[in-house]
């Protein structure tokens, strides 16, 4: 075992004196992960910046870690890495996108690139790794991704909310304003949106809880229940729209960290959606009739909503 180490610590000297690994590692920018491995595997060299993004201090590595350590093992049992190595040879480079594993065995998605290295005589006598960590960049893809499609989902449930809305309210004698959708619900009935607001707020630490602690809380009845508030009043896409960006601003101002005000936000989001999808349904129920006939309690609530519009006009 000596020897074998002797042997190694015999050939990091002469490839380091004879080969450009110096300029090649260390001239590089930081924010990469660079290692230099003869063709055992052996690890020559390694920079700062894989430093930092693998967790090992250099002296844990260099001369003492093969370099399929920091590939997972799968990709080695499969002979994935040979395969590269091999082509690496042929081509003189290789380059693809997978995982890598840290220090203490978690995964990271990376960008790979193995390059040749020569010695002073144009020799080959190893090969450069450079890697770039790819997590913020997934991220912000999925983050993207998700936007985008919240959004195309909140248009396509705005659009049925606008149609069916029309299908259930059709124009009448002495309608309002209101009934077209032209006063919203924070112009109309301040108070209301106040109370909504509240209850929505309420939904959100909710939902958190829920999420932290495994409990369970009937958070999809209420927000049906304020679907049912809002279809009374005839509200509007905009209306929940309201409701929920002045949630989470009042959430984010009160959030004692960052962390929390992004988890109001991607709770917000599922809720938002879920309480248009309320609405839609309250709506379509109304178009089909099943909700047609409202109670004395919603015809009080009418024409007190009625009354108050018509002094307000």
């Amino acid at each position: 075992m000596e020897s074998e180490n002797s042997h190694i610590q015999d050939r990091i000297r002469y490839l380091r004196e004879n080969t450009d690994f110096v300029s090649a590692v260390f001239d590089s920018l930081v924010g990469y992960a660079i290692v230099a491995a003869d063709f055992d595997g052996n690890i020559i060299a390694y920079n700062e910046g894989a430093h930092q993004i693998y967790g090992w201090a250099p002296e844990e590595v260099i001369g003492r870690k093969n370099i399929e350590s920091f590939f997972p093992e799968k990709f080695i049992a499969e002979g994935r890495f040979q395969l590269a190595v091999s082509e690496l040879l042929e081509k003189g480079r290789f380059a693809c996108e997978g995982d890598k594993v840290l220090k203490d065995g978690s995964r990271f998605p990376g960008r790979i690139l193995f390059t040749l290295t020569r010695d002073k005589n144009g020799q080959v006598v190893g090969f450069v790794e450079i890697v770039e960590d790819l997590t913020e960049h997934r991220q912000a893809e999925e983050a993207t991704r998700q936007a985008r499609e919240n959004a195309e989902r909140i248009e396509r449930l705005e659009t049925e909310l606008t149609s069916l809305a029309d299908l259930s309210s059709p124009p009448q004698t002495g309608v309002t304003a209101r009934m077209y959708g032209v006063v919203t619900l924070v112009d109309g009935f301040p108070d209301t949106f106040r109370k909504l607001v509240d209850s929505y707020e309420e939904l959100m630490d909710l939902a958190l809880e829920q999420q932290a602690y495994k409990v369970k809380h009937d958070i999809s009845g209420r927000l049906g229940g304020m679907a049912e508030t809002l279809g009374f009043y005839k509200a509007g896409p905009r209306d929940v729209v309201d409701i929920h960006t002045t949630a989470l601003k009042e959430k984010g101002r009160k959030a004692v960290s960052v962390e929390k005000k992004k988890a109001y936000t991607g709770e917000g989001w599922i809720m938002v959606l879920e309480l248009m999808g309320h609405l839609a349904s309250f709506y379509r129920n109304r178009a089909q009739g099943t909700g047609a006939l409202p109670d004395q309690k919603t015809k009080d609530r009418d024409e007190a909503a009625d009354t108050k519009e018509a002094e307000n006009e």
